[in-house]
C-alpha cells in the first residue's frame, strides 16, 4: 500500500510541473520575414523605330542590308507609338515635336545595341546621351539627332556634346558600320525605351521596364 501511495503522489508532482510548466511558456518575439519590394512599370509610353515616308511613319520588324565597313547601316526615327503605321497630317517636325513633349517631363529615352563578336565576346551598349556612344564604335557608330532644332536646316550634323542639354530631342539616329564591322556576329539586337526612374533598372542595371521596342539588324 505504501508503495501505491508514493506512486500517485509521485504522478501528482509530475502533473503538477507540467502544469506549471504550461502555464509560463517561455515566450518567443517571432522572425521577422523580410518584405521584398514587388517591381512594377508603371510607365505607359509606347516608343517604337520607324522609317519615315510620305506624311507617315512605317514600324520597322527588322532590318536587313549589305553591310560593309565604314558605310552607313540605316538611319532610325523614334516615334512615340507602336503601331504598324503612324499618319499624320501637316508638319511632320510639329507632329514630332508634340508626342516629345507629351513625355519629355515623364521619362527618358535610351539606345541599346546587342551583338556577339569574334574578338571580344558579347557586348552590350546602351546610349543615353552623347557621352558614351563611342564606347565600342570600332564596330559599330552612332549617331544622335535632333530634327527639332534644325527644322529649317536641308542638312544638319549630329547631336555633340556640347550642344546636349535637357531641351534635346532625340529624334533620329544613324548606326554607321565601322572598320571591324566584319568581326560582328549577326543579327545585331537594336532596341530603343524609355524610363521614368532608377527603379527601371535591375541590381545589375539591366532595364527591365515594359516601354521598350526591339528590332533585329541582319547581313544581307
Amino acid at each position: 500500500m505504501k508503495k501505491i501511495i508514493v506512486l500517485i503522489i509521485g504522478i501528482f508532482f509530475l502533473t503538477g510541473c507540467f502544469e506549471v510548466a504550461e502555464d509560463n511558456p517561455i515566450k518567443k518575439e517571432p522572425k521577422k520575414e523580410e518584405v521584398k519590394e514587388v517591381y512594377k512599370d508603371t510607365n505607359p509610353v509606347k516608343v517604337g523605330l520607324y522609317n519615315y515616308t510620305g506624311n507617315k511613319f512605317v514600324l520597322y520588324k527588322d532590318y536587313s542590308a549589305n553591310i560593309k565597313p565604314k558605310t552607313d547601316i540605316n538611319t532610325f526615327q523614334i516615334v512615340f507609338n507602336n503601331e504598324d503605321e503612324v499618319s499624320f497630317s501637316g508638319n511632320r517636325y510639329d507632329f514630332i515635336k508634340s508626342s516629345w513633349d507629351e513625355i519629355k517631363e515623364k521619362c527618358k529615352l535610351g539606345i541599346m545595341l546587342e551583338y556577339d563578336t569574334l574578338n571580344e565576346g558579347h557586348i552590350k551598349h546602351v546610349i543615353y546621351n552623347p557621352d558614351n556612344i563611342l564606347e565600342h564604335d570600332h564596330y559599330i557608330q552612332i549617331y544622335l539627332y535632333d530634327a527639332i532644332a534644325h527644322r529649317n536646316d536641308k542638312w544638319y550634323s549630329h547631336i555633340t556634346k556640347e550642344e546636349f542639354n535637357e531641351n534635346t530631342y532625340i529624334t533620329s539616329f544613324k548606326l554607321y558600320a565601322h572598320d571591324k564591322i566584319d568581326e560582328v556576329v549577326f543579327p545585331v539586337k537594336l532596341s530603343v525605351f524609355t524610363y521614368d526612374s532608377d527603379d527601371d533598372f535591375d541590381e545589375s542595371g539591366n532595364y527591365r521596364g515594359n516601354s521598350i521596342y526591339t528590332i533585329n539588324i541582319n547581313k544581307k
